[in-house]
């Protein structure tokens, strides 16, 4: 991955400049979560948040698109920008609750080519043509990473660990922290955390941050939940901005939902081989 290669030589510059501490296991809990947050009362404001958010409207949705941009700062966001430009307008459609989906290209000088995931196994095609099987290492990653934040308030509910990570002023608002994980809500190696701060009024999602251990133990991000919208009975956030533990000041890059159809395609458009075993797991 362009990405994760990329990373290897800025890293060392990072780790002498003292930007992040390259031996530690990123731990997203606050002195409260790490003393046994509430569990009960994480649960309870997590619930809240779906009645926010009204997760249940995904029921009605077999398929979506949400039209979408994405732009990338400084150094790190050009090198770990998939796109031909620092910036990627395109569309996508996925399957809710699984990682089967597309993007295409809606502007720019690769416009109507498509990413494609199915099962885990990607493929590209171009202004519709017969999809190609083969490794694609940008729509491995990012398609699922896409479709995670569109559907993060109902993804997160598949969680087993839950700890309460008290209080934080974000953007004025004394948010209410929760620690979301599987298994512990402590660090392990190859599972990752979430911890999600609500505003204890709406109940929405104001920031989201997050370990990609996928990439690296020690990366962490955190996207920022902003400019909620109403498509139909579904609540969405249309404005991310991302922050990065290896950026020290500003984004990384910034992601816009600019529309979003329910129902736009049949499951099998996005499910181009019909002899691929369907996969709807959480990503953790």
């Amino acid at each position: 991955m362009k990405f994760k290669h990329i990373l290897l030589g800025l890293l060392a510059l990072l780790v002498v400049a003292g930007t992040i501490g390259f031996f530690h296991l990123a731990d997203l809990r606050t002195e409260v979560a790490k003393q046994g947050g509430n569990e009960d009362k994480a649960r309870a404001l997590i619930a809240d948040m779906a009645k926010a958010h009204n997760i249940g409207a995904w029921d009605s949705i077999s398929t979506y698109r949400a039209s979408f941009d994405d732009e990338f700062y400084g150094l790190v966001g050009k090198n770990g920008n998939p796109f031909p430009g620092n910036k990627g307008i395109f569309d996508l459609e996925y399957i809710p609750g699984s990682f089967d989906g597309r993007l295409t290209f809606t502007e720019g000088e690769i416009k109507g080519e498509t990413w494609g995931i199915q099962s885990w196994k990607t493929y590209t095609s171009n202004d519709g043509s017969t999809p190609i099987f083969q490794q694609h290492n940008d729509a491995y990653f990012w398609l699922p990473t896409y479709q995670y934040f569109i559907e993060f308030p109902l993804r997160i509910q598949e969680a087993t660990a839950f700890s309460y990570a008290g209080t934080k002023v974000i953007d004025g608002i004394n948010c209410e922290g929760v620690i979301a994980s599987w298994n512990d809500t402590a660090p392990q190696n190859d599972i990752d955390q979430y911890l999600i701060w609500l505003d204890p009024d709406s109940k929405r999602i104001v920031k989201l941050e997050y370990t990609i251990r996928e990439m690296y133990y020690f990366l962490t991000g955190a996207a920022y939940f902003k400019e909620y919208k109403q498509f139909g009975d579904l609540m969405l956030p249309t404005y991310f901005p991302v922050e990065s533990n290896i950026v020290s000041d500003g984004w990384l890059h910034k992601m816009r939902i600019t529309d979003f159809i329910a129902n736009p395609v049949p499951v099998a458009a996005l499910r181009p081989d019909g002899t691929m075993t369907a996969t709807e797991s959480a990503k953790e």
